[in-house]
């Protein structure tokens, strides 16, 4: 097998546990700074970077960072483009079944024995990458032992502390925005007032504790992320308001950026009630 050049950001836990296995296997890599939103047009002097991490490669994996512009240019050049996602985009599907995890550890080869020869425990990454899909209820779904299940979402919320997430602070602020929640139909409405805290994972994991099956939640984040997840509206959010879906499409996530505010909490109910 030709070893692509790994181009991975590390800006949330299943980038960052990639980036773990790439690492001690020795692939070649370009490490991307860019946060959640990360777009290729963005990423710096990337040519030079792909032939510095390996000049002889024929191959780049790219992961979770879309561009098709400049996919084409690299194509162009010579390299074969692999592309790793599971989101859907603005005018950009790229759905997949399996999580970027997931995918990685199938275009890698990366078998369960060659992850204990690298030093990890395939339970843990792989459940890891069934989060990433379908978030804590997955593992229910994937009939995973209980102690197992555990175990991986110790071994989650380890991977948000390296990140430099506050996973204790997290999940507090995300159990006080589930308490005040409010409620419009079938839908709860979380708010989250910690612009340096991100509540949407932990807020999965103190539902998982409550709910058998996943509730629809409509999350507002202090840092002004808003997601819809497990609904099946989330296709409808997204052809209305852009921003992406993730989670098998049953979930929508919008990023605002300057002059692209995030839609309120009236516009998002309003096309809810519409479907």
């Amino acid at each position: 097998m030709l070893t692509p050049i790994l181009v991975c950001p590390k800006n949330d836990e299943e980038s960052l546990l990639i980036l773990k296995i790439a690492q001690v296997a020795g692939y070649p890599t370009v490490i991307s700074e860019q946060p959640h939103g990360a777009r290729l047009y963005n990423e710096p002097n990337l040519i030079a970077r792909l032939k510095y991490a390996d000049h002889e490669a024929i191959r780049v994996a790219i992961v979770e960072i879309p561009g098709p512009t400049v996919e084409a240019e690299l194509r162009l050049i010579g390299y074969e483009v692999v592309i790793i996602d599971h989101h859907r985009y603005d005018n950009l599907d790229r759905m997949q079944r399996l999580s970027s995890l997931e995918q990685f550890l199938q275009i890698y080869e990366l078998t369960d024995e060659r992850l204990q020869a690298l030093g990890f425990d395939p339970v843990l990454v792989r459940g890891v990458g069934m989060i990433d899909r379908g978030f804590v209820w997955e593992l229910k779904k994937e009939g995973i032992a209980p102690a197992d299940q555990k175990r991986i979402r110790d071994y989650y919320v380890s991977l948000m502390n390296e990140l430099g997430s506050p996973a204790a602070g997290s999940v507090e602020e995300a159990k006080r925005a589930w308490d005040a929640r409010e409620q419009a139909g079938n839908i709860f409405i979380v708010k989250s007032r910690r612009a340096d805290i991100k509540i949407r994972e932990s807020l999965s994991f103190v539902l998982a504790d409550l709910y058998e099956q996943p509730p629809q939640v409509l999350i507002f984040e202090g840092t002004g992320r808003v997601s819809l997840q497990d609904s099946d509206l989330a296709p409808k959010l997204h052809q209305t308001f852009g921003g992406f879906t993730f989670g098998q499409d049953r979930c929508w996530g919008f990023q605002p950026e300057p002059g692209r505010p995030a839609p309120s909490v009236q516009a998002i109910l309003e096309q809810i009630n519409r479907a």
